[in-house]
């Protein structure tokens, strides 16, 4: 098991791009058991920006999304994001319920804990290939499910990250359905520590 300055120094960009794909292909994986739907990776890029610009990475700032944000810690810590336009959230819970599509249309108490989960299996299925991959201990905190612009959300949940001046790096993902390409979302991985 490596120390947690070896795994820090483990986690930089090389090392990342090569966990990124593995880790993202299995979080896609769960996602898909999770919907019983098909869905594929459309992109997956890995960008350095300063951390004061990490909103870039999911939308515009003014952007309105359904974010669901789990953190990291273990042998590095970091941040989880997944982002959906309002309507494709809805989707996911109809799918992920088994129910028609366009049932949901607005966001309670058990459609918010249905989109909490799909965030805690889609960052575990990550997280889990990336510990295993690297021979380290990564564990997720709950998730949190907010509906808002992108830079309300990014703000709330990470102002340590934002307030900062340093280069940065994350993992970002784009996925759709198989079929029709109905789910398009963003997942956001930052290690930071």
């Amino acid at each position: 098991m490596l120390t947690k300055d070896e795994a820090n120094r483990e986690f930089d960009l090389t090392t990342w791009s090569k966990l990124a794909h593995s880790g993202s292909v299995n979080a896609i994986t769960g996602l898909s058991q999770m919907v019983s739907q098909e869905i594929r990776v459309t992109a997956l890029s890995l960008e350095e920006v300063l951390a004061r610009n990490v909103t870039s990475l999911i939308g515009k700032a003014e952007d309105h999304v359904v974010g669901i944000y789990l953190s990291f810690s273990g042998n590095t810590s970091g941040h989880i994001m997944l982002a959906f336009q309002p309507k494709i959230a809805f989707e996911l819970v109809d799918m992920a319920m088994g129910i028609p599509l366009g049932t949901t249309q607005e966001l309670g108490e058990m459609e918010q804990s249905v989109l909490g989960e799909i965030g805690n299996v889609v960052g575990t299925f990550f997280l889990n290939t990336v510990a295993n991959d690297a021979g380290q201990c990564l564990s997720p905190s709950p998730p949190m499910v907010s509906v808002n612009t992108v830079g309300a959300i990014m703000g709330s949940v990470m102002p340590e990250v934002i307030a900062q001046d340093r280069p940065i790096f994350g993992i970002k993902l784009s996925f759709s359905t198989a079929e029709q390409g109905r789910i398009e979302g963003r997942f956001l991985v930052l290690p930071v520590g």
